[in-house]
């Protein structure tokens, strides 16, 4: 039952809370970020199409849709390029893991809860391993292209290098600031990690035992990873976005899929979506949370029809990472101040 009985918070209020978003823009759009993410997207899907290898040009575009997620708003140039260079360098073992491992699903395992855990003590690579772990490890090496991770380092370099020019123009436009010193690690960030290895590793263990890992149940392990944070606050805010984004971008991309789109429609729509969603991102985070999901379904299926109701499946499972998340911050070794207040 969840019945308003006055006890404060009730689990009416819970919900409701845990739905509720605040749709406002709080910032300007960066229009030329979003142009430049546009083009970084879409360029390598035109080429590979045009040459017959559609495959190839996703390849291309997942790294670099995974280098040029948002980075912080304060950073100055120097930080940013750091982070950019540490991202590249974190997707490129990525591919580099999954050539040696060639598609082992078990393999992927204790991979991906080391990932996670990695860079959650590393704000530099951040979420960025663990997904391109995960990503890049599911649909395993391409032969393609004959050298070991060079799709995922092109990928990341031809991203940072359309992204890193815009970035002098925002310093010229506000004083430069010193580069923030590195925050050290508490026990809070250390127990947050533990926690996210464990979750990861029981849910892609789970996936893997069903043979599930490798087909939609990878995106259990994405919602875990995306929403989990070292505060149940923190964790709640994340998860709230992700539910909202993920189900409204669910609904968006089975309607993209019941139109059965050819790689040129797809094309356009990743184009026309990941520039709103990087020019927007700023605004509000949230609307990078509604846009984010329809692009990883487009680019992971680029090459394959997909049935509609498989954007259902993993926008349900996303939410499944998400509310999993939110529980495992209240109780999987919470907080200390948590846990007084909890008794």
């Amino acid at each position: 039952m969840c019945a308003d009985r006055g006890d404060p918070p009730s689990c009416r209020a819970r919900l409701k809370a845990l739905v509720g978003v605040d749709w406002r823009a709080q910032a300007s759009a960066d229009w030329p970020a979003g142009v430049a993410a546009g083009i970084a997207l879409a360029a390598p899907l035109v080429v590979g199409t045009v040459i017959g290898h559609p495959k190839a040009g996703a390849s291309l575009t997942l790294p670099a849709l995974l280098v040029v997620m948002p980075l912080p708003q304060k950073a100055n140039l120097g930080e940013r390029a750091r982070r950019l260079g540490a991202r590249t360098v974190a997707i490129t073992l990525a591919g580099l893991y999954s050539f040696l491992v060639d598609a082992r699903v078990w393999a992927l395992v204790p991979a991906i809860a080391v990932a996670a855990a990695a860079g959650a003590v590393l704000p530099r690579v951040g979420n960025t391993l663990g997904l391109a772990t995960v990503l890049v490890g599911i649909s395993g090496p391409l032969e393609g292209f004959g050298i070991p991770a060079l799709p995922q380092l092109a990928g990341s370099l031809w991203g940072a290098v359309l992204l890193l020019p815009l970035l002098p123009r925002r310093d010229s436009t506000t004083r430069p600031a010193p580069p923030p010193r590195a925050p050290a690690r508490t026990r809070q960030d250390w127990l947050h990690a533990a926690r996210l290895a464990l979750l990861l590793a029981t849910a892609s263990a789970t996936m893997a035992a069903v043979h599930r890992l490798s087909g939609q149940g990878h995106w259990l392990i994405t919602g875990i990873l995306l929403s989990l944070r070292p505060t149940p606050e923190a964790t709640q805010a994340k998860a709230r976005q992700r539910i909202v984004g993920n189900t409204l971008g669910g609904i968006a991309a089975a309607l993209v899929l019941l139109t059965h789109p050819g790689p040129w429609p797809v094309t356009a729509i990743v184009a026309a979506t990941s520039t709103l969603a990087y020019a927007l991102r700023p605004a509000n985070y949230l609307y990078w949370c509604l846009a984010f999901p329809l692009l990883l379904l487009l680019l992971t299926d680029f090459d394959r029809p997909t049935p509609w109701y498989t954007a259902a499946v993993r926008a349900g499972l996303v939410l499944v990472g998400a509310v999993v998340s939110v529980l495992a911050s209240r109780w999987l070794w919470p907080p200390t101040q948590v846990l007084a207040s909890a008794n």
